[in-house]
């Protein structure tokens, strides 16, 4: 079954199933974005993955915290459009790459520690490596983006 209206793989295939899956429970994406000198600058972010609602496809969005002073902010604003990736996955054979637009949430989003379902995530991450709160953690990636996949491919 395949769905010309959506980005993500069919969900009935291994790979449709493994690419939620990874959505999901991945903690790390890569985020590529261009510098003004046309040189991809690749970035492992912490990620939400926000599936639309009542969309049983599974399509979504990115939301994504940033340094209010990270370079990658002047090179997304002039340049939008950006990939992310995952590892490779199992024996490398997961590989999966997204492609969209960035769009920069209002300065009064919440910050990621207010975000019920970001904090889950990465809750024991933060206790673990920074022995405090997400909200502690990334106080400091104040800049709220998200990003809608155009497009996605992979094997």
């Amino acid at each position: 079954m395949s769905d010309s209206s959506h980005v993500l793989p069919d969900p009935t295939t291994d790979f449709g199933a493994a690419t939620r899956r990874r959505l999901r429970e991945e903690e790390i994406i890569w985020l590529v974005t261009v510098n003004s000198a046309g040189v991809p600058q690749p970035n492992p972010v912490w990620f939400l993955w926000e599936p639309d609602e009542n969309d049983e496809w599974g399509d979504g969005s990115f939301l994504i915290f940033h340094k209010d002073n990270a370079a990658r902010l002047r090179s997304m604003r002039e340049r939008p459009t950006v990939a992310l990736h995952f590892d490779g996955g199992v024996h490398d054979l997961e590989v999966m790459v997204f492609t969209g637009d960035v769009e920069f949430l209002a300065a009064d989003h919440p910050g990621a520690g207010d975000v019920p379902d970001f904090e889950a995530k990465y809750r024991a991450r933060a206790e673990k490596y920074f022995k405090t709160t997400v909200g502690e953690a990334m106080a400091p990636y104040s800049v709220a983006t998200r990003i809608r996949p155009a497009k996605a491919r992979g094997f």
